[in-house]
């Protein structure tokens, strides 16, 4: 999987898809075992634990990657909001500076 891939949520069909391929084939691989029943069910239960683990580990890897971007997208937006008020406060000194240039000439005329 690419970095970018990764980085979008684009691809959690692809791991979703990669799960449930590794799931189905590793039933079918049980299924034609020649082990006995309760060496199967041990086996499957093992399987599922461990099955049930990654996908924790994977969601919580999930939401760990959304706090980042939360996180990413806030700080942005704050500068952004910063950057506005700035611009604002210079345009506003402009304009004054702009009725006061004018103010001038008019007295002046």
């Amino acid at each position: 999987m690419s970095d970018e891939c990764s980085m979008t949520k684009g691809c959690g069909g692809y791991m979703a898809a990669f799960a449930i391929g590794a799931a189905v084939g590793a039933a079918v691989a049980i299924l034609y075992a020649p082990y006995s029943g309760r060496e199967s069910r041990e086996y499957l239960a093992h399987r599922a634990r461990d099955l049930k683990d990654k996908a924790g580990e994977t969601l919580h890897d999930a939401r760990e990657m959304i706090k980042e971007k939360k996180s990413e997208i806030l700080a942005a937006f704050e500068a952004g909001k910063e950057a506005m008020r700035e611009e604002k406060a210079k345009l506003a000194a402009a304009a004054e500076a702009g009725k006061e240039a004018m103010g001038g000439k008019k007295a002046n005329a």
